[in-house]
């Protein structure tokens, strides 16, 4: 069964099941599907013709350029239904980069066995077109939902553009079980509070980066959640005892990924806490393996056009019970004159500080030593940071001393709900 023959099975059996809560809009499963069907191809916003495959099937991509959810959503379905190849742009690129997207898939093409395309999250360089077919997310979404606890009663709040594939793929996923998605176009953690509180939630999908301002804000306990599903950017014990505090009913799902790949590997929160670094065991049907540092996956639920087995440079090692460890993307170390240090680990040492809530490191270059390094960091309320420097040099030696620390009132974050750090660097580079 195609996603489309599954929301149109939903609207024949339950048409007035709420699929999509979307601030104060709700949109049921008829009212979806009804909203795909009847849209007009007048409506959309870019095609790239790449004339036929061999075979004479069509061979175009619809490039999505919509700032609202429901509209992304809504493209992206109907896309998949009418036989184009699907991608919606992040809100942030600007007309510029999309027409030099469309020269780039005009001169690559796209492979045959492709249903739709997403976007890499562009926090180290420009957004590259990654292309999947839909069966490798379709065949594994009973697999995830049920690692998720995801099912037709889940009432799952998350925040981002569609355009982030982690977004989308969990969207696509809680439809796909009977579910319901809750999100808002407001970057305001009260109004997340709202929505939770009155649409009853139970299941939250964030990244670190968007817990930690919930956390922050948040002044009583959201007792309706029983799960928050995070993915492994670094994770701190304090977010996990505030989370706890706050979400006392709940259990903490932490999970490891790649747009290249799908999920890879999980764990709860009580398995972080055991064993503080990993990022858990593999998903079902997925194989990991270390080679000189670095990881290897096996799975068949990636996009097209790499093998099975298949690395994204990201590295870590497996422990004796199976746990992945996690150091991190290859490449992701400062060279300090000839000294080493990587930036997840310092990171994760320096959101460990008492009085540091936010933390993001930049590279800089350095005349003398080659490579230094900045660090940005968000205080909690009457943190001083004169005392934790003091207490960064008394703990580390003077070669993993920052260059400088910079205390700003909150981090920038993409679309994809990662901290931006082209744009820390222009501020930087700008002071």
């Amino acid at each position: 069964m195609t996603i489309i023959e599954r929301l149109q099975q939903y609207k024949d059996l339950e048409a007035h099941k709420i699929a999509l809560i979307v601030d104060e809009e709700q949109y049921t499963y008829g009212q979806l599907y009804d909203a795909i069907l009847s849209m007009e191809s007048k409506n959309i916003s870019k095609i790239i013709d790449l004339g036929q495959f061999n075979d004479g099937s069509k061979n175009k991509v619809l490039l999505i350029q919509r700032s609202s959810f429901v509209e992304q959503l809504v493209q992206w379905l109907w896309g998949l239904n009418k036989g184009y190849i699907s991608m919606v742009c992040h809100n942030e690129m600007d007309g510029a980069y999309i027409d030099e997207l469309a020269r780039i898939i005009s001169f690559e093409g796209v492979p045959k066995s492709a249903d739709f395309g997403v976007l890499t999250s562009g926090t180290t360089g420009r957004p590259k077109p990654l292309w999947r077919s839909e069966s490798s997310w379709r065949e594994f979404f009973d697999t995830q939902n049920n690692i998720f606890h995801i099912n037709k009663d889940t009432n799952i709040f998350l925040h981002g553009s569609f355009s982030f594939t982690g977004v989308s793929n969990m969207v696509i996923g809680v439809l796909w079980s009977g579910g319901t998605v809750i999100t808002t176009s407001s970057l305001r953690p009260n109004r997340w509070i709202q929505l939770i509180e009155t649409y009853h939630v139970d299941h939250i999908y964030a990244l670190p980066t968007k817990l930690r301002l919930l956390v922050r804000h948040c002044k009583r306990k959201l007792d309706s959640i029983n799960y928050i599903i995070a993915g492994s950017q670094v994770l701190d014990r304090q977010l996990m005892k505030q989370l706890e505090l706050i979400c006392p009913n709940m259990e903490f799902i932490l999970y490891y990924g790649a747009s290249e790949l799908n999920y890879i590997t999980y764990c709860t929160g009580k398995e972080w806490l055991d064993r503080e670094g990993t990022v858990g065991r593999p998903f079902p049907t997925v194989k990991i393996a270390e080679q000189n540092g670095v990881i290897y996956v096996t799975t068949k639920y990636h996009i097209e056009g790499i093998p099975d087995t298949y690395t994204v440079n990201d590295c870590g090692y497996i422990d004796s019970d199976g746990y992945l460890m996690f150091n991190g993307r290859r490449g992701d170390v400062i060279n300090k004159g000839g000294y080493k240090i990587s930036i997840p680990e310092m990171e994760l040492y320096l959101q460990s500080l008492q009085g540091i809530s936010e933390v993001a490191i930049i590279t800089i270059n350095d005349d003398i030593r080659g490579e230094d390094f900045v660090a940005y960091v968000v205080l909690e309320d009457n943190a001083e940071l004169s005392k934790i420097i003091e207490r960064i040099h008394h703990e580390r030696s003077s070669v993993e001393w920052p260059k400088t620390m910079l205390q700003i009132p909150m981090l920038p974050l993409t679309e994809c709900s990662k901290v931006d750090k082209r744009k820390l660097k222009e501020w930087y580079n700008k002071g």
